[in-house]
């Protein structure tokens, strides 16, 4: 998916169903699942508000605020006491600080004076190191966070549907394309910066990573938390609809990662998805005229 704003690099409640989960945080103390989202996901959320309709000089503090105090949460948690519960949440707080890291350099990099496709390749290559960093720091290997082939038959079915997903999407945002005409000369490079900084950069991060890592401390809803988040980092394109989509596409990505234990397939897609959005669809003159039933905001 897009991520909110082309020059960013990157395109709630949980439910009911957290709340009877329950995790130890120091000695005889219980941190209900529904206490340790809401204080995640309500400072991401209120950071990207801030960014995008505020000022996004407030917002890149925010994050900054929100990303010093998960490093200071991460490391209160796991020295207050030891053990399995209370090291799954301290590594997933570890890990969270990809998501104010992410708006950050995406937001702080001089990246107007180069050509849009390579914002996104320029602002995600120190996010991928942060993520290495993050992934040696929690103890991942490169097959725990779906580094790995699977031959499930999710895996092309789940690509062939990004292309489907960039049709919809260009539908909801209708964004200027990448490139001034659509050559092959002109298509190649940015088509290959979207598959990698965007399809498996960001899959890498969310679906491997972080996904891998919140499954620690809520199980089976980590798809929904991760996708949450991931959701949240689009507030940025000020489209409700973009938001709920995006966290649609974010659950069925989860679940095939979850299902399959590979990221190949969705990253892939994911790709697919944004060269359909940037580089494709609005070149097609049949394609990019909006179909009178679908109504969007």
């Amino acid at each position: 998916m897009a991520n909110a704003e082309t020059p960013r690099a990157y395109g709630s409640s949980l439910g009911p169903a957290l709340l009877g989960q329950r995790f130890s945080v120091r000695a005889g103390a219980r941190v209900p699942a529904s206490l340790l989202a809401a204080g995640t996901l309500g400072p991401f959320a209120a950071s990207e508000l801030v960014t995008t309709y505020v000022d996004p000089i407030v917002g890149i503090a925010l994050h900054a605020i929100v990303l010093s105090a998960l490093i200071l949460a991460a490391g209160l948690t796991a020295e207050a006491r030891p053990g399995a519960e209370a090291a799954h949440i301290s590594r997933l707080l570890y890990a969270l600080t990809l998501v104010p890291l992410i708006r950050i350099i995406s937001l702080s990099m001089p990246l107007a004076r180069f050509d849009a496709a390579l914002w996104y390749l320029m602002a995600g290559l120190p996010v991928f190191l942060a993520g290495l960093v993050i992934m040696g720091g929690v103890g991942l290997r490169p097959g725990a966070v779906g580094l790995r082939l699977n031959r499930s038959p999710l895996q092309p079915a789940v690509m062939l549907l990004g292309f489907g997903l960039g049709f919809i999407e260009y539908q909801i945002l209708r964004p200027e394309p990448l490139i001034a005409e659509p050559t092959l000369a002109r298509f190649v490079l940015p088509a290959l910066i979207l598959l990698v900084a965007t399809g498996f950069l960001e899959e890498f991060l969310f679906r491997g990573i972080l996904q891998t890592v919140a499954s620690g401390a809520f199980g089976g809803l980590a798809v929904l938390y991760v996708g949450v988040v991931f959701a949240i980092l689009h507030i940025g394109y000020r489209s409700a609809t973009d938001v709920a989509f995006v966290l649609t596409i974010a659950l069925v990505y989860g679940w095939v990662v979850r299902r399959t234990g590979s990221i190949m397939g969705v990253s892939v897609s994911h790709g697919i998805t944004n060269i359909v959005l940037f580089l494709v669809v609005p070149f097609i003159p049949f394609l990019s005229v909006r179909p009178d039933w679908l109504i969007l905001p």
